[in-house]
Order: C-alpha cells, then structure tokens, then sequence
C-alpha cells in the first residue's frame, strides 16, 4: 500500500490503506481506535475538522457497530469533495478497511490462536496490549474532551450524559438523540 500510495497519489488507495492500518490495532474494543482515527483524519490529514468527528463518533454510538460506522462516516466525508460518489466510495472504502483485519483474524489466525496462547511470550504480550488498551481508553476520553470549550454549560452537559448512562435506564440511542437536540438548541439560542 505504501508504494501505491507514493507512486498513484490516489486518494481511495490512501484512505483504505489509513483504514486497514487502524483496523489492525484494534484489541480492546473500537473505543481504543478512536485517538488513532482522530489524530490520523483530522490532526494530520484535515480531512474532518473536529467538530465533524465529535458528531459523527456521538451518532455512530447510537446505533449498532459504532466502528463500522464511525469508519464509514470519516471515509464519506474524507470523499466529499468527488461529490455522491465520493461520499458512497469513502464509506465503503472505510467499512472495508475498518473490517478486513479483523476477517483474516478470524480465519487465518483462530485455528491457531488456543496453541498460541500457551507460549509464555504470547501471554506476556497480551497482557501489555491489554494494558496498553486500557491507556488508549484513557487517551480516547481525553481527546474527546480536548476540543470543547471548558465552560460550565459543557461540563454541565458532560457530567448530566454521564449521570444518565450510569443511574437511568434511558437508552443510549435516546440520550444521544437528545444530546443531539439539545446542542442545536443552544447553538441556536447562545451561538
């Protein structure tokens, strides 16, 4: 992929390579893919600015496979400019990318995977990608947060979606949708 990329320049080989890349670190859960994605789409690549990956990644929580379709959503808008096809190309090229690693995982390496695992060096490393998970977790959250204004209406709003996931039994989807309202009305209103 490297060598395409340099030698074509062309921007679907570029974001299938950026997806398959990402999609191989994965362990612990798409939440550690996060940092990696927003550093790699919006830091580096501009291809998003920040609030376009804060509102796609606050959707795609709502609905089933939040990575497939955080990955979808960069690579439509990473496309945007070659217009409806741009837009179908790059969520394609991002769920695929996203989706690959974990394929041939499971095919190539399961049949493997319980012999492996009794080699003392194999159980070490696990045990520091887990650890190292758990860090990726941690940056996740941080770089969430990293792009809000620190002012009382955000944290009041933080910490209320964190009361509700944590005390209610108000569905995800409900309280992300209502998050969704919410932030329209007070752009509207204090924007």
């Amino acid at each position: 992929f490297p060598v395409t990329i340099e030698v074509t320049k062309y921007q679907p080989v570029l974001l299938f390579e950026n997806f398959y890349r990402n999609g191989s670190l994965i362990f612990g859960g798409g939440q550690v893919l996060v940092p990696y994605l927003y550093t790699e789409f919006v830091d580096f690549k501009h291809f998003l600015n920040s609030e376009e990956f804060l509102t796609g990644y606050a959707i795609s929580q709502g609905i089933p496979g939040p990575t497939f379709s955080i990955a979808s959503y960069i690579g439509a808008l990473s496309m945007r400019e070659f217009g409806m096809s741009g837009f179908i190309i790059g969520g394609m090229i991002g769920a695929a990318g996203i989706f690959l690693p974990g394929i041939f995982l499971i095919f190539f390496v399961i049949r493997f995977w319980d012999q492996l695992k009794l080699y003392r060096p194999v159980r070490a490393a696990l045990e520091g990608i887990n650890a190292v998970s758990c860090g990726m977790l941690i940056a996740a959250a941080y770089l969430l947060f990293e792009p809000l204004e620190a002012n009382g209406l955000n944290i009041f709003f933080i910490l209320g979606t964190y009361a509700l996931l944590q005390f209610s039994k108000i569905s995800s989807p409900i309280i992300i949708s209502g998050g969704i309202v919410l932030g329209i009305l007070v752009g509207h209103f204090f924007g």
